[in-house]
């Protein structure tokens, strides 16, 4: 796949960033887990389990159940691939301290302790404390990261294009299929399809369909409930590939139902005004005020999370009251100010936000014609 060279290309020109300053923050190797992001681009691989980057190789380390995988998507040369049969802590100690070089008189081992960014396991979490315990500096890398993964390069949004085309698409065959009577998990799994089949088998969370009074819920999981006439039925994507997500969501009103399409009416709006904002050098925070005060001069109640995320597995932008930054050309994001009236249901409506040079650019095809 083209895109796989891409994410090879981007590999080369990143790591040379990130080493310029782990030198200057006197930084030893870097090591990152499976499921992070940065590792994912950093090695260019999706199978791993875990990472470690030094000043003059990638080690990628992974199981015996991953060998085959992980021999063939290393294969690029870009990366070191290292099959630990044992795997369980004391192998992985022994192993890590083997390749980690000295400097000085210690080692410095920086970790991406960003929000979001990986699931640390109960083994993982044995292992940095077993470094400690053999004077291994272990220091929060995150800032050096940001600095890196701030926000994609131009050949990248070829990447976030790709994703957010298809989970445009996984909406859309839910809204074919949508009726008074249809079950959610049925729902979920039409979604999932297409996500398959385009590629796309790793989610960054399971595939989200809330219908009725559990649309309420940000975070519903999936059940086996079926959808009510005149319900609001919010459904939610997450794809995962090779470090590049893609959460996209949207709201249907199945049948006829005055009060839920006047509500979606209102979260549109509210989203349209925000984007009116939306240029290379407004203030991020401006983004969360805009859509919150539209909605509640509509007598709807305050969303309880961000406005907005970044797409692609990047640090920015965070659409949030507390953020300080401004836009810069080439930030993506997912814009979602959302409508939650308790005990009856929801409207979410996600799109992506391709920041430009003249402003901005829909990147789900479900949400163009609502929002421009």
């Amino acid at each position: 796949m083209a895109y796989v060279d891409v994410v090879r290309r981007v590999s080369v020109r990143r790591l040379a960033r990130l080493r310029e300053l782990m030198d200057a923050e006197g930084l030893s190797g870097l090591l990152l887990f499976e499921g992070d992001f940065v590792a994912c681009k950093l090695a260019a691989m999706q199978h791993f389990n875990a990472v470690l980057v030094t000043r003059d190789d990638v080690y990628v380390i992974v199981d015996s159940s991953l060998r085959h995988e992980a021999l063939r998507e290393g294969s690029w040369g870009g990366v070191d691939v290292v099959v630990v049969e044992n795997f369980c802590l004391s192998e992985l100690v022994r192993k890590l301290t083997y390749l980690l070089p000295r400097q000085g008189s210690g080692v410095r081992l920086g970790v991406n302790k960003a929000w979001g960014r990986g699931k640390l396991t109960f083994l993982y979490a044995d292992l940095l404390e077993a470094l400690r315990s053999r004077s291994v500096e272990v220091v929060d890398a995150t800032p050096v990261l940001v600095e890196v993964f701030d926000k994609p390069y131009e050949e990248e949004l070829s990447i976030i294009r790709w994703v957010s085309d298809v989970a445009s698409k996984a909406l859309e065959a839910v809204r074919e299929h949508l009726k008074p009577g249809a079950r959610e998990c049925e729902l979920a799994s039409l979604a999932d399809k297409v996500l398959d089949e385009a590629g796309i088998i790793d989610r960054w969370f399971s595939t989200i369909v809330a219908s009725g009074p559990r649309a309420t819920s940000p975070h519903a999981k999936t059940t086996t409930r079926r959808v009510g006439y005149g319900e609001p039925v919010v459904v939610d994507v997450g794809p995962f590939w090779m470090g590049y997500d893609g959460c996209v969501a949207h709201t249907f009103v199945t049948g006829g139902s005055e009060f839920w399409e006047e509500i979606v009416e209102e979260v549109v709006h509210a989203i349209r005004e925000g984007l009116k904002c939306v240029r290379p050098g407004t203030p991020a925070n401006v983004l969360d005020e805009v859509p919150r005060r539209e909605l509640s001069k509509r007598g709807l109640p305050s969303y309880p999370h961000l406005t907005g995320h970044p797409v692609g597995g990047f640090y920015k932008p965070v659409i949030a009251d507390f953020i300080g930054y401004a836009l810069e050309t080439n930030m993506v994001f997912a814009y979602e100010p959302a409508a939650y009236i308790p005990g009856k249901g929801g409207v979410r409506i996600e799109p992506h936000v391709l920041v430009t040079g003249e402003g901005h650019e829909i990147l789900t095809p479900i949400h163009e014609e609502l929002l421009e």
